[in-house]
Parts: structure tokens; C-alpha cells; sequence
């Protein structure tokens, strides 16, 4: 993470998410943590909470945005016009990478970690 004063100079950086590999994009949520996206095979997505007064500071943690068995999960997006039911989609940088959609079932940090739905997208061949 980096830290900027109101003048936008840099005062401060932490390193928050360690122990993984290959670590590619992510994204912002709602409520301004991130998720880092982990490009291998057994990778995961993990919720990273930047706020130093925050009780998951320097505690990222696993979320449900991505398969139990790993992935090469590429980026995160979400779409909060529903602010009780945010709506996350993620990416795989494979050749046949799935489209991941997550519809949380709540807001904040635990709504990554306890209950969603993850849908697929199917693209139908013409032929």
C-alpha cells in the first residue's frame, strides 16, 4: 500500500500481502479494500484491507471469488448499483479461462468470505 498526504506525495508503504505467488491485478471494492489476484495454477483471490485503523489491517484473507481448487485469476470488477448485493466478476488469464460472477449476499469485508453465488459465462459456439 501506499500512503499520500493531502498534497499527494508519498509518506509512507507497507507491504500487506505476503506468501503468494504471481500476484497479476485485482481490484477495488465498495468499500475500499482490494483483491489481489494470484496468475498460476493454484491460485487464489485475497482481500487486502489497506486502512491502517481497520480490525483486517495487515490481515488479507482468502475470498470466495475464486475456485477451491485454485486458478490464474487475472482481475477483479464489481458493480454496485446494488449496494446490498454487490456483483463481482472476475477473470482467468487461461485459454479457456472462465468469466466468474459472485453476487454477494451482503456488504463489507465478509461479504468476500461467507455466502454468494458464483455464476459462469457460457459463450455458445455458432457452429
Amino acid at each position: 500500500a501506499l500512503y499520500f498526504d493531502a498534497k499527494g506525495n508519498v509518506y509512507d508503504y507497507k507491504l500487506l500481502l505476503k506468501g503468494t505467488s504471481r500476484n497479476c491485478s485485482g481490484g477495488l471494492t465498495p468499500w475500499k479494500t482490494y483483491v489481489s489476484c494470484e496468475e498460476y495454477g493454484l491460485g487464489q483471490c485475497h482481500q487486502i484491507d489497506p486502512n491502517p485503523n481497520s480490525e483486517h489491517f495487515d490481515k488479507p484473507q482468502v475470498t470466495l471469488l475464486g475456485a477451491r481448487e485454485g486458478g490464474r485469476y487475472e482481475s477483479v470488477a464489481v458493480d454496485n448499483r446494488t449496494p446490498a448485493k454487490p456483483v463481482f466478476f472476475v477473470t482467468e488469464d487461461h485459454e479457456y479461462g472462465a468469466m466468474r460472477r459472485f453476487v454477494a449476499n451482503s456488504q463489507g469485508w465478509d461479504a468476500l468470505h461467507q455466502d454468494g453465488d458464483t455464476t459462469f459465462l457460457y459463450i455458445k459456439d455458432d457452429n
